[in-house]
């Protein structure tokens, strides 16, 4: 089978795009923020993103509280994750790209695949952000190429995280190639002290009858514990969940030389009573672009000066853990 494209299709009342074939559906709205809406994993007929039981899809008007608007899926968070000033203007909360419409176009592809970029523009920051996904032949494999071009006639500093939200269970697996762990955000003692580090994958915590949390292990959701942690010095450039049940995971592989650290946003029923969890490569941190400039930890494009990066969601079967991503070609190896 080769991979196929629908064009003309709705998803509660917004345009959507469908690239599909054997192995993957991938449905983008692209007014929403060109957001992945769904990412199934065909074999298990499972979306493997997490969608808010609460909130619809919806178009949120510019600088509008995203956890207040948030139906789940996968964003782009640019060019700040909090709110922040950029050139003496506040910048919303977790950006500007996830509540501006995004413009979509097929593309050219190889024999037997699909492609289409979503195109969005930034308000404050003057940036564009293009994002081309490509779903080749039968493979289960949905590769992210994007091109962020400063658009202004100043040097652009920024901050920039994929943002998938994937729905999981007591029986998932994190699996991260890094050394020193950061906390970020904690509800509670048992998921560390804000600016706590720690080896992972064990954090020393006071609160556990043995002393230290296993973080590759997804709690179940009467936990009611949620966190954010940075993986501050990753070795490579992926980051996986495994379902241990089904033995079938889903890595991203990303150039740890563009995104050099990673955000798990970990809600085990302690925010807002959801449940999900999000592995997020990021440029930089922390989550504050004025933060992140006085710590040198912010990208900087130049004027008209772009960057690009090759991204990948691959879905793999047969393992209850993953400790290598090797890439041989356009073909990935999950060992």
């Amino acid at each position: 089978m080769t991979a196929r494209l629908v064009r003309d299709w709705a998803v509660h009342g917004f345009p959507a795009w469908i690239l599909e074939n054997r192995a993957l559906r991938v449905v983008v709205v692209p007014e929403l923020g060109g957001k992945v809406l769904e990412l199934v994993d065909k074999a298990a007929d499972r979306d493997l993103l997490w969608h808010n039981p609460r909130t619809p899809p919806r178009r949120a008007p510019f600088g509008a509280h995203f956890d207040d608007w948030w139906c789940g899926g996968w964003d782009e968070i640019f060019p700040t994750g909090d709110i922040a000033p950029l050139h003496g203007e506040p910048l919303p909360y977790m950006g500007e790209m996830w509540s501006v419409p995004w413009t979509v176009r097929e593309e050219p592809a190889p024999d037997g695949a699909v492609a289409i970029t979503t195109t969005g523009h930034a308000t404050i920051a003057p940036a564009r952000l293009e994002r081309r996904l490509e779903l080749r032949g039968d493979e289960p494999v949905l590769r992210a190429s994007y091109r962020l071009t400063n658009l202004d006639r100043r040097p652009l500093p920024f901050l920039w995280g994929i943002h998938p939200a994937l729905a999981v269970s007591p029986a998932h697996r994190i699996d991260v190639p890094a050394g020193r762990m950061l906390v970020g955000v904690s509800s509670d003692p048992s998921l560390g002290a804000v600016g706590q580090s720690y080896d992972w994958p064990f954090l020393p915590s006071a609160a556990l009858p043995d002393g230290r949390r296993d973080m590759r292990q997804v709690p179940p959701p009467d936990a009611l514990v949620f966190g954010g942690h940075w993986a501050t010095d990753l070795r490579e450039g992926w980051l996986a969940l495994t379902d241990t049940a089904s033995r079938r995971g889903l890595v991203i592989v990303f150039p740890a030389d563009v995104f050099r650290v990673a955000w798990l946003w970990q809600v085990y029923g302690g925010w807002r009573g959801h449940y999900h969890l999000a592995l997020e490569p990021w440029t930089g941190y922390p989550m504050r672009l004025d933060e992140a400039i006085a710590a040198g930890a912010a990208r900087i494009l130049g004027a008209g000066e772009t960057l690009q990066a090759e991204v990948a969601f691959v879905v793999y079967e047969g393992r209850t853990s993953v400790e290598r991503v090797t890439r041989e070609g356009g073909r990935f190896e999950v060992g």
